[in-house]
């Protein structure tokens, strides 16, 4: 971002301090664009891929104002002991400084948890509050600013209408395992609306030299049906879906001829009347499958072992007409889990029926 944490707007080339800084690179995927005269197939797009994953303010370039006040050495030619200047270096620190308070509060997290909260604490403006994006679309910005910025009051805090969850675990290629999550009975009675944000982000090992292939490792979520494992894996969306809306995060067909992204967001939204047809509990399903055409050994070496991932799940009551302030304290009384807020060094909440 063009902004450089001061009051004001101070920026020179970018149009304003809430826009994607110009001079930064940018996501070079456009999927309008055709390939070999042919314009791409659905199989071979990810409407969900988002990169960078984050941004920050990290000012912006030629007018000496429009940087980021920085530390200097005491030894420089000019500007001794502080100056100014502008560059994703001084943004990514920033960043960094947000992953650092989370491990000081909890050191015993995951790395890939780390960037799942930053991820589900991010958000940006939407295009039509940016006047050069109102003719746009979406994906234009989104392919500038990734899942956003990181906002630091959400990263780790909640109030008595939403609560965080964290699940690190670990699956198998072709494995599919489903997470209950149990609603708390006043909900039905409120016609309140439940809020989903789930961010999930994994490692993998790379294949080298091979854009398309890169990520060979594909894991993805959905909010389904509490039902038997093997329905989620054997039947249609429409027999374990919620409804029709509710999407895996990453869309399994034409795995070979995919980009994936090993980190995911998406928000999903409970009605009344969903509540009421789901009874009383729903699932966090997570898949888990493999590029096959990659150097056997590499696919080899996948198949063997499994594979960590991390998610982090904010759940929000939305009030139709007043806030319940209980869905915090209820979801920790109707679901097994373990409070991290209570319990040092160790760092891992898993939701169980």
């Amino acid at each position: 971002m063009a902004g450089n944490l001061e009051d004001g707007d101070n920026t020179d080339v970018t149009p304003n301090n809430l826009s994607p800084a110009y001079y930064t690179r940018k996501f070079h995927f456009d999927y309008s664009q055709p390939v070999n005269k042919q314009p791409l197939r659905r199989n071979q797009s990810n409407k969900h891929l988002n990169k960078p994953d984050l941004v920050f303010d990290g000012g912006d370039l030629f007018k000496y104002e429009a940087g980021i006040e920085i530390l200097r050495s005491p030894m420089a030619d000019g500007e001794k002991y502080y100056g100014r200047s502008c560059g994703t270096s001084l943004s990514t620190p920033l960043v960094t400084s947000y992953a650092a308070e989370i491990l000081n509060t909890y050191p015993s997290l995951r790395t890939q948890t780390v960037k799942a909260l930053l991820i589900n604490s991010a958000s940006y403006f939407k295009k039509n509050n940016l006047p050069e994006f109102r003719i746009s679309t979406e994906s234009v910005l989104k392919s500038l600013v990734g899942f956003g910025k990181p906002q630091k009051d959400k990263l780790l805090s909640t109030d008595n209408n939403s609560i965080i969850f964290l699940v690190e675990d670990e699956i198998e290629i072709g494995q599919i395992l489903t997470i209950p999550i149990i609603l708390p009975s006043y909900l039905k009675e409120t016609g309140n609306k439940l809020k989903f944000d789930i961010s999930l982000c994994y490692s993998f090992l790379p294949v080298k030299d091979n854009h398309l292939n890169y990520l060979p490792l594909y894991i993805s979520f959905n909010l389904v049906q509490n039902t038997d494992i093997k329905i989620v894996a054997e039947k249609d969306h429409a027999v374990y879906g919620i409804k029709t809306g509710f999407s895996w995060s990453e869309d399994h067909h034409g795995i070979e001829n995919r980009i994936f992204s090993n980190a995911q967001f998406k928000s999903y939204t409970l009605q009344s009347n969903d509540l009421n047809a789901v009874g009383d509990s729903i699932a966090l399903g997570v898949r888990c499958l493999a590029k096959e055409e990659i150097p056997a050994t590499h696919l080899s070496h996948l198949k063997s072992r499994k594979h960590y991932f991390s998610v982090a799940m904010r759940v929000t009551e939305l009030p139709e007409n007043k806030a319940s302030n209980q869905l915090y304290s209820e979801m920790i009384a109707c679901n097994d889990i373990l409070n991290i807020a209570e319990t040092a060094g160790d760092a891992t909440i898993e939701l169980e029926s």
